[in-house]
């Protein structure tokens, strides 16, 4: 019994050790699942990405940003893998928060190819944002000023989301 007790601890902390060291893609992997163009609008400035380690989690970020008169727009792209819980903070109340619709404000949860998000707008600012949790691992906020909700998720179709790689599980057998 205090055999398969303690291969049962080992195989649990090892799984935790491994999903620690979860892979994460470079800035220049990710800014290629970021658009190059969107029509009308400007690349405003080249992107900007890192990769940071805030103590066993690590996680990486890119930014391209596009503009048109006073209108802009800002595509921030993280991936989480190694570090789920900073996923899950981001996303984690999307569902259970209530969903408001007005003659002036939008914010309400939405599902995007079966992945989770959340879009506010607001009328008398003309400012919009998405947000949109991807493959439990991505998390992509798209922030418009001086552009309405229809234009963000004209935006959001442009990402090929099929090319977005998938949470590695360390608890399933085929990684370990």
């Amino acid at each position: 019994m205090k055999f398969t007790v303690t291969i049962a601890l080992v195989f649990q902390w090892s799984a935790f050790v491994l999903a620690q060291g979860n892979p994460i893609m470079t800035p220049e992997e990710m800014i290629e699942l970021i658009p190059k163009k969107i029509e009308g609008f400007n690349l405003a400035e080249q992107h900007k990405g890192r990769m940071m380690k805030i103590g066993t989690l690590s996680y990486s970020m890119v930014e391209r940003s596009f503009s048109k008169n006073k209108r802009k727009v800002t595509i921030l792209l993280f991936d989480y893998n190694n570090a789920p819980i900073m996923y899950r903070q981001a996303t984690g109340k999307w569902q259970s928060q209530p969903d408001e619709e007005s003659d002036t404000l939008i914010d309400r949860s939405f599902l995007y190819e079966d992945n989770q998000g959340r879009e506010y707008y607001r009328k008398f600012t003309n400012s919009s944002q998405i947000f949109l949790g991807i493959n439990n691992r991505f998390y992509l906020m798209l922030t418009g000023e001086g552009v309405e909700s229809e234009t963000l998720h004209a935006i959001l179709r442009l990402f090929p989301l099929s090319a977005f790689l998938q949470q590695t599980d360390f608890t399933n057998a085929k990684h370990r």
